[in-house]
């Protein structure tokens, strides 16, 4: 099956039916609603901060807007994990994973703690946000800046104590505040939290960079009194380590101990001592014993991810495919600031509905998650035993026009999208899929490759009418395809563009399995990892 406008058309105008405008219920989470939240916890005999955080079940009719502090956490040194002398092996995923899984678990421990709530994983990224006490700015900043303090001494003494060199990392964080609005799509194994606004994205972009430590922005440094920089310094100038304790201690009600880092050393203890409980040690130091990976035979829509875990994971060749809305930060300020909190939540459950639709029924894609307003996508053509390269970049290809088809279609229908636009980037590469970190519900969905980070790397370079194929997809394409993009990024590839650039021959594979072609498969490997270069990532939730 391919995009269809009829059926996207019929598709839009049913989810504008299912959460419309006026029955968007927007809430001020306040005393009050704590206090409701806090009471509806203990009558499932819950306790609320450990067993499920403050807002993480937002009904699908429900905004929040929340003034709160939002942390992004970086592990500086993920991206040394996935290769292994210059290749992406089945050695070096297995390691990645490894890693994230320890560092997830740490991560979550000290989540726990703060009773901040967790928003998101994705790869070397944490977002989560602080919201409690209520009506006290200040001391929301002091326990967020406590919380990375201890996040990152946390991280850092895993690393250390449970995989010697191999899983360590240094860690960088970016902290801002002020308000955003809080709601959530999805259910069980999918379940997708989300904060849109300014504070989460600047929090994510002081949070890029190549240097550890912790850094604030101005907002957060007004509250706490301190200087500020300007946004052209924010990501340069870290938190003096002795401010960091100092505050921590403040968040403790220990302002007399000073700069003792001690009290936030007896928190990473425990946090570590509670992850041992966790995890299984010998695990660690032999990841072969618990990372097993298998392959998926497209197409990729029939993963279950509630199914994956660490002793069943899947490894396989793919495109990842990165669509980011351009334009939809400044929009959601907008709303809030102008009193249309609802319109902006209804449009985003009906583009993020079509969407993952276009991607599952129209191109047979699996979503991996939404990252706000970005969707992660994995496509696959082949067989049991092999993907078939060209075959399956171009079927991403297809797959991006059909992203950016359904997205004109949702901006010509909705109210307010102006000229936002999409950004869409894509790679080919062998890649990883696990369940990872704490188990049961809250464990993570998880792809992690240079495919998935050139893709998503790709899109953040774009504007809102190009897209873009990262080097390994421009080496396997057909020679429509790479002759077209390897000028560079494209503009306004929809799906009639994108039917025009794949060749009959080619366009009949995206529907069936191909054959294997007797031509070099380049993947992962060292013939790839010339061609690929890292680059940073403007992909915030």
């Amino acid at each position: 099956m391919a995009w269809d406008l009829n059926r996207s058309r019929n598709r839009i105008a049913h989810f504008m039916t299912t959460v419309p405008q006026a029955s968007i219920d927007v809430r001020t989470f306040d005393q009050a609603y704590l206090t409701q939240r806090i009471n509806e916890a203990r009558a499932r005999g819950k306790r609320l901060g450990l067993d499920e955080a403050p807002i993480f079940a937002v009904p699908r009719n429900r905004a929040i807007l929340v003034d709160g502090v939002h942390v992004y956490a970086q592990l500086l040194d993920y991206h040394d994990q996935i290769q292994e002398q210059g290749r992406e092996t089945e050695a070096s995923h297995k390691r990645v994973l490894q890693f994230l899984h320890l560092h997830y678990s740490a991560t979550d421990r000290v989540v726990e703690e703060f009773e901040a709530q967790r928003v998101d994983y994705h790869g070397p990224r944490l977002h989560a946000v602080v919201v409690t006490p209520t009506g006290d700015e200040r001391q929301r900043v002091l326990r967020a800046v406590a919380f990375a303090v201890t996040l990152k001494e946390t991280i850092e003494a895993a690393g250390r104590d449970f995989g010697g060199s191999r899983l360590r990392t240094r860690v960088r964080i970016g902290i801002d505040t002020g308000r955003a609005v809080a709601v959530s799509s999805g259910r069980g194994a999918d379940l997708e939290p989300l904060f849109l606004g300014s504070p989460a994205n600047h929090a994510a972009k002081l949070a890029e960079g190549d240097r550890p430590g912790i850094y604030l922005s101005d907002r957060a440094r007004k509250v706490l009194s301190e200087p500020a920089v300007g946004w052209a310094y924010e990501r340069s100038t870290a938190l003096a380590e002795d401010r960091q304790y100092g505050y921590a201690n403040d968040a403790y009600g220990q302002t007399q101990s000073g700069y003792d880092p001690s009290p936030t050393r007896a928190r990473v203890q425990a946090a570590v001592r509670a992850l041992k409980s966790d995890l299984d040690l010998d695990t660690l130091t032999s990841p072969e014993a618990v990372f097993r990976f298998h392959r998926h035979e497209p197409p990729l829509r029939t993963i279950d991810f509630a199914e994956l875990m660490p002793s069943r994971s899947i490894r396989m060749a793919l495109g990842s495919v990165f669509a980011d809305l351009s334009g939809f930060t400044a929009y959601v300020d907008a709303c809030i600031l102008t009193g249309r909190i609802a319109e902006m939540t209804a449009n985003l459950h009906v583009i993020r509905g079509e969407l993952a639709a276009c991607a599952r029924d129209d191109f047979a894609a699996r979503k991996v998650r939404f990252i706000g307003d970005c969707l992660h996508a994995l496509i696959a053509v082949g067989t049991r035993t092999a993907t078939e390269p060209a075959a399956t970049v171009d079927a991403a290809v297809m797959l991006t026009g059909g992203l950016r088809s359904s997205f004109d279609l949702c901006r010509g229908m909705l109210p307010g999208l102006g000229a936002m636009g999409i950004a869409i980037g894509a790679e080919y590469g062998e890649t990883p899929l696990s369940r990872i970190g704490i188990r049961g519900e809250r464990s993570v969905r998880c792809a992690s490759s240079k495919a998935v980070t050139a893709s998503e790397a790709l899109q953040s370079d774009l504007t809102g009418r190009q897209t873009a194929l990262g080097p390994v997809a421009l080496v396997n394409a057909s020679v429509s395809v790479r002759t077209h993009f390897g000028r560079g990024p494209v503009e306004d590839l929809d799906h009639a563009r994108a039917e025009r650039l794949v060749s009959p021959g080619r366009h009949a594979s995206l529907t069936k399995p191909a054959a294997i072609s007797s031509g070099l498969l380049i993947s992962g490997g060292a013939a790839a990892a010339g061609a690929v270069r890292e680059r940073g990532s403007g992909r915030h939730a």
